[in-house]
């Protein structure tokens, strides 16, 4: 009997609320391994989204990795589960244990394919060594919008066919790391100008506009053989002008199956976003997500939700919802049946047989993640010959308030998941390696700026930073009135350093000395410490 014919058999055989569960993947919060097997076993559920909240060390995610999937080992319908994570650079889970890189923009300003896949390989390496099985990356989309508050530093840029390029090498690096990759947001989140974890953004985009842009990388990863895409929470109503895309059958079967010859899976950005939640309730978009295409619903509980509501209560109402839309007519059982047949072949042939990674180097991976770096950090503006300082003195000081840094790591540790600040890094990088730098404390800098006579006689080297979390933003703008200020104080001594995108630079037209790292992440940091 071959795969396809078990799985009909399989599916035969199991009941209504077995079938629904296995179309979930779900998160719970902190290290509640019982309530997580518990959804193994008496909800059926598919997969599960993980974090450093359930998981803080590898040592842990091995022990949570390896019962979650025993348990589920031991129902009937013996599928392996998709042990999710936000493993993307720009953000990611136990970032003080692996080895992250600079993240992607900085991966598409050094613009060598080789490198973008041996970093994603990594990713996959060493979150299979844990037991983890899918990444939620690469993140595919376009920055079109400089603006975008939540993309940013998660794109490779703003270039579609670069972009499309680094799509596939991250594709291919995950597939040789032994693990499954996902490309996001489909059909793009580089052109919005709003956050989708907030409310329901729209791109007004014709599908000419989005496949000559944003819809290039995504064609590129299903080129390249990407196993999972994720939907955005979006309206495109020149394409549908019903639903947005997580719930649109024009979008997810039409243009992204038929059209573009995806095969795969389609799981959902988190239904629990504010894009969803403030627009629809929980089961009525579970099922509408289902009827368009989506074969995998996820609930990654983001932090303002579990933190304000009873998540397990509403977890149970979303399954119980679908349940029963089934029965009483609403949701055919033939889309279910026909969901549910694509998921367990795909993971039998996908999860049954693991493919071992070729496991780079520590020594290798040093030398990848230094040539990254050094590739990507460019000068962008020298118009007053401030750089490099080297053997000058100078005085230092950093554009965000202090209190900014408190949210690098949110309470459900979604997003960077780095404590260490790329300030924190470079500060202490500096102390040791040298004395000729005058650090400048944010409330002195102010104080400075506010001063009429005040002068300084060294150039002023002003860091800039941004960590994009879920829902949250960091005060670029208001580092960027700062450092605007500085500009009309000081002038041609102003060096601004950037620990970010350098979308901010048209802002700057009088600015004469602009580094630019691509990245806040600690080795991008190293880096520029060294430089400075």
């Amino acid at each position: 009997m071959n795969n396809n014919s078990k799985v009909t058999q399989l599916i035969s055989t199991m009941t209504l609320a077995e079938k629904v569960g296995q179309l979930f993947v779900l998160a719970f919060a902190g290290p509640d391994i019982d309530y997580a097997k518990q959804l193994v076993k008496s909800h059926h559920v598919g997969g599960f989204y993980i974090t450093d909240d359930n998981a803080a060390t590898p040592k842990d995610a091995k022990t949570l990795a390896d019962e979650l999937q025993h348990q589920a080992q031991l129902r009937a319908c013996d599928a392996p589960l998709l042990l999710c994570v936000d493993q993307e650079g720009s953000w990611g889970i136990l970032a003080k244990h692996t080895d992250l890189g600079p993240g992607n923009l900085a991966l598409g300003k050094a613009n060598k394919a080789e490198l973008t896949e041996q970093m994603y390989q990594v990713f996959a390496e060493q979150m299979h060594e844990i037991g983890y099985n899918t990444l939620l990356s690469p993140c595919s989309d376009v920055n079109t919008n400089p603006n975008n508050p939540i993309i940013g530093l998660r794109s490779f840029g703003e270039m579609p066919k670069q972009v499309a390029t680094h799509v596939a090498a991250a594709v291919r690096g995950i597939k040789r790391g032994g693990n499954l990759a996902t490309a996001k947001h489909f059909p793009g989140h580089g052109d919005t100008h709003s956050d989708s974890h907030q409310c329901l953004p729209t791109v007004d985009k014709t599908l000419s506009e989005l496949q000559q842009g944003d819809l290039l990388p995504f064609q590129a990863a299903i080129d390249a053989g990407v196993s999972l895409i994720m939907t955005s929470h979006i309206c495109f109503p020149q394409l549908d002008d019903t639903y947005p895309a997580t719930l649109s059958s024009k979008i997810l079967t039409n243009l992204l199956q038929q059209q573009m010859g995806f095969n795969g899976l389609i799981i959902t950005d988190s239904m629990n976003m504010w894009a969803m939640r403030k627009n629809y309730q929980p089961a009525e978009a579970a099922i509408l997500a289902l009827k368009a295409g989506a074969h995998l619903v996820m609930l990654s509980e983001e932090h303002y939700e579990n933190s304000a509501t009873d998540y397990k209560a509403l977890q149970l109402a979303t399954l119980n919802g679908v349940i029963h839309a089934v029965e009483s007519g609403q949701l055919d059982e033939a889309v279910i049946n026909e969901r549910l047949h694509h998921v367990l072949s795909f993971k039998y042939d996908k999860l049954n047989v693991a493919k071992t990674p070729e496991y780079l180097t520590a020594d290798d991976i040093e030398a990848l993640i230094e040539t990254a770096v050094s590739s990507s950090v460019s000068v962008l503006r020298n118009e007053a010959g401030n750089w490099p300082l080297t053997g000058r003195e100078f005085t230092l000081t950093f554009a965000a308030h202090p209190k900014k840094y408190d949210s690098l790591v949110n309470s459900r540790g979604i997003g960077p998941n780095d404590p260490r600040s790329a300030k924190d890094t470079i500060i202490q990088d500096l102390q040791q390696r040298t004395s000729k730098v005058n650090l400048l404390p944010f409330d002195e800098f102010l104080t400075l700026l506010e001063g009429c006579d005040e002068t300084i006689s060294t150039p002023l080297v002003i860091v800039t930073e941004d960590y994009p979390l879920p829902g949250e933003s960091f005060d670029v703008a208001e580092q960027k009135q700062l450092v605007q200020r500085a500009l009309k104080r000081f002038g041609k001594q102003v060096v601004v350093i950037a620990m970010r995108s350098d979308y901010e630079l048209t802002d700057y037209a009088e600015l004469a000395t602009y580094i630019c790292a691509y990245s806040s992440r600690v080795c991008a940091a190293k880096y520029i410490a060294s430089l400075l």
